[in-house]
């Protein structure tokens, strides 16, 4: 009997080392709130052809306008001598539909190394959504205003059966995401420990196909040859006491045998994700090139930022077509109390669309518009889990005109909405 107890105190020793040694995390957010908002646009329409503003109004109870809500998984393993295994699985959940919906954010599994890193595989965060998210002066959140991370919540922004955001591709620069891809699949990613105040990220992004041609006409038929979606991406974060620098660039391109010059260009995760969906699938036809630079300050009372991003995406197949996107911002960050935190943000950009598609030759390049934007944001902490918010944003575009002698577009919005935002 005192040998099956010894033999059972022994098992349950073993077994709480193991416990010890690995661990698994279960978190989340939920964030429902009363949000709304006015879309004014007009469309441009063929010469001597009557426009009027059209005008979309919306409030409901939806979810993720400060934070998208999700549920994620995380676990660690000592695999001794500074050696630790580690996992993330996270998922978008939408609270306010009616039915379960969900959509991957990460995957990944790794190895990491005390005094070296982490090496990461899977589908992660880019690498300026993650420089981004360290210098944000409002917390990334979801709601217009912001020029580097687009987005806009509430019924007037979205499609009639979804409750995810969309913006749309009539703004014209505003669209969710044209500042730069959030996340991306088949990516291998090193994050370095901190090294004297420095830390950097490099990312591969590797999906390539080459096909045995067997048709006549191979590859220029689009049969055979490369299919493929990859891209390179760096980061470099500095530290120096109160101070934080950061500067990144990343490309990520979509060839294909089958893309003619007739092949609209299309950008990484634009419309499809801002921060509220999933990893999204590669562009098309797309070289897609940004540089994301930031600083930010702590002066004590409060937290100075700016913010810069430049984006490009040019035809793979015809160079001479390209958009660009660009916006500088400024914003504060203060606790005025310990329980109230406010924050504020102005930003102004300018934004390139692409010349009108034509096999053989542009037909018309339409000119830059400006890009304006600005939000206000306060949050009320109940505990260190549990907060009170309310934002405002507004952001508007310039006229634009896309063919020659026709009546130019332009489109305003503000977006506003109160809610209460819970972490697990």
């Amino acid at each position: 009997m005192k040998k099956s107890l010894f033999a059972l105190a022994a098992v349950g020793a073993l077994a709480g080392t193991a416990q010890a040694q690995s661990s698994v995390t279960v978190y989340g957010i939920i964030d429902m709130g009363l949000i709304g908002g006015n879309n004014y646009a007009t469309q441009g329409q063929a010469v001597n052809t009557a426009t009027g503003v059209v005008k979309t109004t919306g409030l409901g109870v939806v979810s993720s306008g400060e934070s998208t809500s999700r549920i994620g998984f995380k676990g660690m393993e000592d695999l001794g001598g500074g050696l630790s295994a580690l996992f993330t699985y996270e998922t978008a959940v939408d609270p306010s539909a009616t039915t379960l919906i969900t959509t991957t954010r990460q995957a990944f599994v790794g190895l990491k190394k005390n005094g070296v890193g982490s090496f990461l595989a899977g589908s992660q965060n880019t690498v300026i959504y993650d420089a981004v998210l360290a210098s944000s002066p409002n917390g990334v959140n979801n709601m217009g205003g912001d020029l580097i991370t687009l987005g806009v919540k509430g019924p007037q922004g979205q499609a009639a059966s979804s409750s995810s955001t969309s913006l749309g591709g009539n703004q014209y620069g505003l669209s969710n995401n044209a500042a730069y891809d959030t996340r991306t699949a088949n990516a291998f990613q090193f994050k370095s420990d901190v090294f004297s105040g420095f830390d950097a990220r490099a990312m591969v992004i590797a999906n390539n196909k080459n096909s045995t041609e067997t048709t006549s006409g191979g590859a220029g038929a689009g049969t055979g040859g490369n299919a493929s979606s990859n891209g390179y991406a760096l980061g470099l974060d500095y530290t120096w006491t109160k101070l934080n620098l950061t500067a990144n660039w990343q490309q990520l391109n979509a060839l294909s045998n089958a893309a003619a010059a007739s092949t609209a260009p299309v950008m990484f995760g634009v419309g499809t994700d801002s921060n509220t969906g999933s990893t999204v699938g590669a562009g098309t036809n797309v070289r897609d090139a940004g540089i994301y630079l930031a600083a930010n300050y702590d002066f004590g009372v409060l937290k100075a930022f700016y913010q810069y991003v430049n984006r490009k995406a040019t035809s793979a197949s015809a160079p001479l077509y390209y958009q660009k996107y660009t916006a500088n911002q400024i914003g504060v960050n203060s606790y005025v109390t310990p329980a109230i935190q406010v924050f504020a943000l102005a930003a102004i950009g300018k934004y390139q669309p692409e010349a009108a598609f034509n096999a053989s030759s542009a037909l018309y390049t339409p000119g830059t518009t400006n890009l304006s934007g600005y939000q206000l944001g306060a949050n009320y902490w109940l505990s260190k889990r549990t907060n009170l918010y309310a934002i405002y944003g507004q952001m508007e575009q310039s006229n634009q005109s896309f063919s020659a002698g026709a009546n130019p577009s332009a489109y305003n919005m503000n977006n506003y909405g109160v809610g209460v935002r819970h972490t697990f």
